[in-house]
């Protein structure tokens, strides 16, 4: 399908503006489709998809993940059209090297088209796993199936090329995306955890779990800087995706494994999971949308709330507020939520 959004007033991930990619229909009986976060917004804009053919209709978005750039759509069975048909799903990142794929989409207005390649591997790059391929994404393709051209099934979601590069393009892994989804037709929280602990790179050698530092506070007793998880209720795990997806749907608690020298160590580790953006409460003030402090480590530890975005002529623009400002007070009180925020900026004055 084609997938259009229009958000004004945008959270600090997104952009102001109308934007248009691509998306493909998962659950005919429930009326899911998969798209793109960067496609769909995260949550304050208007969305709508329309089969080849036919009008935009509008759509519900009901997931919008933490981490990952997908999203999930939901629009009523009795609208999708006739011929449309659930896509097959490949849940198995780990199986796809060297595979021919198709990716599909509407790049520049050439709408329902494909550009073909090879998929290289599932690649870590920029803090999370990715499809790597060399079949042409480019705007307008974001959002689309990646189908794998001997079985027909769909292995990612276009995302992104990179700029001043040939070949070099990239597709959201569908492994996450898989339990993601699973966990909602289970009613269940499909988050990403929160994990106490940031992870280094180390590209060379291809380790990807080293403990960097802290993220939320102090970090765990039993762990030290430089420990490199190895598995997690001894499953084996390589990056920090897998060690996400694993942990999706999970009851806040896992045994953690890691190496340190030549030994290992094991620790039982609770977290939360991230909140789900879908039920973020923000605040519009002339022209300002304020809502949590964007950056979640700042946040832990300050509890501020951040302008995410100012538009352009509004009231507050003209007042001199901007984006990334943070709130520390109103009239000398610091605010304990958006509610009492809401509270606290009520009133004649």
């Amino acid at each position: 399908v084609r997938v259009k959004s229009s958000i004004s007033y945008p959270f600090a991930e997104d952009k102001a503006g109308t934007f248009e990619g691509a998306g493909f229909l998962i659950d005919k009986e429930r009326g899911w489709f998969l798209t793109n976060a960067h496609v769909s917004g995260r949550g304050s804009g208007d969305i709508e998809i329309s089969f080849k053919g036919e009008d935009f209709k509008e759509t519900e978005l009901i997931y919008v993940d933490a981490e990952l750039d997908f999203s999930v759509l939901s629009l009523s069975p009795s609208k999708i059209a006739n011929f449309a048909i659930e896509a097959e799903l490949d849940c198995k990142s780990d199986q796809i090297s060297g595979a021919e794929v198709a990716a599909f989409g509407h790049p520049h207005d050439l709408y329902y088209s494909a550009s073909r390649g090879i998929i290289s591997k599932v690649r870590f790059y920029e803090g999370h796993d990715w499809v790597q391929l060399d079949a042409a994404i480019n705007p307008g393709n974001s959002g689309g199936p990646l189908i794998e051209l001997q079985t027909g099934k769909i292995v990612g979601i276009n995302a992104m090329g990179l700029e001043d590069s040939e070949g070099l393009n990239f597709a959201v892994p569908l492994e996450p995306v898989c339990k993601a989804v699973n966990l909602l037709k289970k009613d269940k929280n499909p988050s990403p955890p929160k994990l106490p602990f940031s992870f280094a790179a180390d590209h060379v050698r291809e380790t990807y779990l080293t403990v960097a530092g802290n993220r939320y506070g102090e970090l765990p007793e039993g762990v030290q800087v430089g420990d490199v998880l190895i598995k997690v209720n001894g499953v084996k795990v390589k990056t920090p995706t897998e060690v996400s997806t694993y942990l999706r749907g999970s009851q806040g608690s896992a045994k953690f494994t890691f190496e340190r020298a030549e030994s290992q160590t094991s620790i039982e580790l609770d977290f939360p999971m991230k909140p789900l953006l879908t039920d973020r409460l923000y605040l519009f003030m002339d022209g300002a949308v304020i809502a949590d402090d964007y950056y979640l480590e700042r946040y832990e530890q300050e509890k501020n709330f951040m302008f995410h975005s100012v538009r352009d002529g509004s009231y507050a623009d003209r007042f001199g507020f901007s984006k990334g400002e943070i709130i520390i007070a109103i009239d000398g009180i610091k605010p304990k939520s958006v509610k009492h925020l809401k509270e606290l900026l009520d009133g004649e004055d």
